[in-house]
């Protein structure tokens, strides 16, 4: 030990020893005291939003609170204070407990590690609770914006066709005025299918309630873009022959109106729309289902729609007579007084032919028999009788001509009144007109014409002569100028 004691080398090496020992001991010592008040910052984190927890949202709605946002004043060390996110701190009020009504509530807080709370600005919020109520509004779409240039909107479809309810605080739910959802158009010239639309609550002003909870909140609309068109009804006219001893018994279209499309110029003047149904197509008596296409008028866009079916039934022709038909006078001109004298009865007989069916419907009053004087003057005059038939009703004879003598008289002319020769003061007398109206005088009648559900039946015996027929359809199915749809 003296040896090492004496050697120079080894004491140099526990001097070092020694000397690195006594610096350790001094710099631990003292670097925790230095580093804790050297490295401690403060830093304020601003609008850290405050977070709900335990509300229950479908019995109650916040209406209103004092504070959205706090500012936390922390302390810590610069290196936790630099590196943690903003979104590391929370603050949050616990609403599990409340009640309708003003509730002031503390604020709960979360901090990054290592840091700690200086201030929290403010501490307590206060919040206005009411209970949730709910209520059903109609649904309206409005557009916004115009289509192309000569379109139309029609009105909007809407899936699910229903009401929509809204949900809101009570004080909020009086304001809502309607449930409105809204469609964009930018010269749209055909009809908008499926739109999704978002659905928002309104006041009568027209303001937009933002906190509204909207059920359904969206609706699937389709809405109608078009030209300008025109519901016009469907008239029927035939072409071609029926096979011969088969008469028209019933037509019936799939529907009685069709759609025109096009500028308001050109359908102003259309007031009904005429199709032609060829029947030469049928070779015996029954049940048949023709198709009716259809051309859009001349100066129009489209019709709908373009094919149409149309259900024709036949039967077997049969005839019938009808007697006593009375003749009903027309045109006597003012002054003048009519009789039939020709056939004295004033009454003809038919024999009508037509479909057994719709000859069982049928009697004097189906048919109108007019005998027509206007601008005949007075005297004896030989007329033409006119028939009106129903449709699909013929007379079983129309080349004879029917015919009716008709008298016109004109009043007769009052005597002048006699003066005694002498002068003196007598009673005047005055003769009376002679004329007496005629009997058998009726008054002018329009031609009864029956509907599509009231069909002839009879066959008058014609006088003499042929009668002349308006609006009578064969009873081979030729063209009619009736109403559509059969009897």
């Amino acid at each position: 030990m003296d040896k090492w004691m004496k050697n120079n080398n080894f004491n140099k090496i526990l001097a070092l020893a020694f000397a690195i020992i006594l610096w350790i001991i001094v710099h631990v010592d003292t670097a925790p005291a230095n580093q804790t008040t050297v490295n401690m910052e403060s830093k304020t984190i601003e609008n850290v939003k405050i977070e709900d927890t335990g509300f229950n949202e479908d019995k109650y709605v916040i209406t209103s609170r004092d504070a959205e946002s706090v500012r936390l004043e922390v302390m810590g060390k610069k290196s936790d204070l630099t590196y943690k996110f903003s979104d590391a701190y929370k603050v949050w009020i616990d609403l599990s407990n409340v009640q309708p009504g003003d509730t002031t509530l503390p604020l709960h807080y979360s901090l990054p590690s290592g840091v700690m709370l200086d201030d929290i600005i403010p501490n307590e919020v206060n919040v206005h609770v009411e209970l949730r109520n709910t209520k059903s509004f109609p649904v309206s779409i409005i557009t916004k914006g115009k289509p192309a240039a000569g379109y139309q909107v029609g009105t909007p479809v809407l899936e699910p066709a229903v009401e929509a309810k809204v949900t809101l605080a009570a004080s909020e739910l009086s304001k809502v005025a309607k449930v409105q959802g809204t469609i964009e158009l930018d010269g749209d010239s055909e009809t908008i299918k499926e739109k999704k639309l978002k659905l928002y609550a309104y006041d009568s002003s027209g303001n937009e309630i933002k906190d509204a909870v909207i059920e359904p909140s969206s609706v699937i609309v389709e809405l109608p873009i078009t030209l300008p068109f025109k519901s016009l009804p469907l008239d029927i006219s035939f072409s071609g022959q029926l096979p011969g001893g088969v008469a028209l018994s019933k037509v019936t279209p799939e529907q009685d109106t069709v759609t025109v499309y096009g500028n308001e110029e050109s359908l102003a003047s259309l007031s009904s729309y005429e199709a032609t149904l060829n029947l030469g197509s049928l070779d015996s008596a029954g049940t048949k289902e023709l198709k009716l296409e259809l051309t859009a008028p001349e100066g129009t866009a489209k019709i709908e729609p373009a094919v149409l079916n149309v259900s024709v039934v036949t039967s077997e022709i049969a005839e019938r007579t009808i007697n006593n038909i009375p003749i009903k006078l027309e045109g006597v001109d003012t002054g003048l007084t009519a009789l039939i004298t020709d056939p004295a009865s004033k009454t003809v007989s038919l024999t009508i032919s037509g479909a057994p069916n719709l000859l069982e419907q049928m009697d004097k009053n189906n048919i109108s028999v007019v005998a027509d004087v206007v601008g005949l003057t007075a005297g004896s005059h030989e007329v033409t009788l006119h028939v009106s038939l129903p449709r699909f009703i013929a007379l079983g004879n129309a080349s004879e001509r029917l015919r009716a003598t008709v008298e016109l008289n004109a009043p007769a002319t009052p005597k002048a009144a006699e003066t005694p020769d002498n002068g003196s003061a007598g009673t005047v007398v005055t003769s009376e007109p002679s004329a007496e109206p005629a009997s058998g005088e009726e008054s002018p009648t329009e031609p009864a014409q029956s509907g599509d559900n009231a069909v002839p039946t009879a066959t008058p015996t014609p006088s003499e002569g042929t009668a002349e027929i308006s609006g009578t359809s064969g009873a081979n199915g030729t063209m009619n100028t009736g109403s559509p749809g059969g009897t």
